[in-house]
């Protein structure tokens, strides 16, 4: 009996020692779902975002803004380059695509962006050990930035929240 109750109980400790918590508030959980990041791989990656309280959110997953970098062995590493990206805005239409409505105790999987500031590109090497800093917040200003002011304002007069949280983690880099 006492195998049957330990099988179990390991394999939730290796699913969830497998993740990383993101953020640092408490009424949502934003995880990232693996122990790396895989810098060859084009697969895009959804975060599992988790609503512990009665409160809808509202999270736009291209709002969270501060300073990235990485670390090799320890050291900042100089981007490579930098890349350029257009001006993104947004109509209705896209408003109610983008924006994440996280409804009371809701666990979805969505795909966000840790830091629109960071466009930097990176060169790997194999023998190196490489990690991810990241430094952002999310809040009303951010959310809104790339258009959307009316249709927060519509769900804030329905009572829905917009997440005022920030991300402060590291995340291993696997070349």
């Amino acid at each position: 009996m006492k195998k049957f109750v330990l099988l179990p109980f390991c394999l939730l400790f290796i699913f969830c020692s497998n993740q990383i918590k993101l953020n640092k508030g408490k009424d949502i959980d934003i995880i990232f779902p693996f122990k790396h990041i895989d810098t060859q791989s084009t697969e895009v990656i959804e975060e599992i975002i988790k609503n512990n309280t009665n409160n809808t959110y509202i999270i736009d997953p291209f709002g969270f803004y501060g300073k990235s970098f990485v670390l090799e062995n320890g050291q900042i590493l100089d981007p490579s380059l930098y890349f350029k990206s257009g001006y993104y805005s947004r109509n209705d239409r896209s408003c109610h695509e983008d924006l994440i409505i996280l409804k009371p105790f809701q666990t979805i999987h969505h795909s966000i962006i840790f830091d629109k500031n960071n466009r930097a590109v990176y060169k790997y090497t194999q023998s190196n050990k490489y990690e991810q800093i990241i430094k952002s917040f999310h809040n009303r200003y951010n959310a809104t930035i790339l258009g959307c002011e009316s249709y927060v304002k519509e769900l804030e007069s329905k009572g829905y929240k917009i997440l005022e949280d920030s991300i402060v983690t590291k995340i291993p880099l696997q070349p």
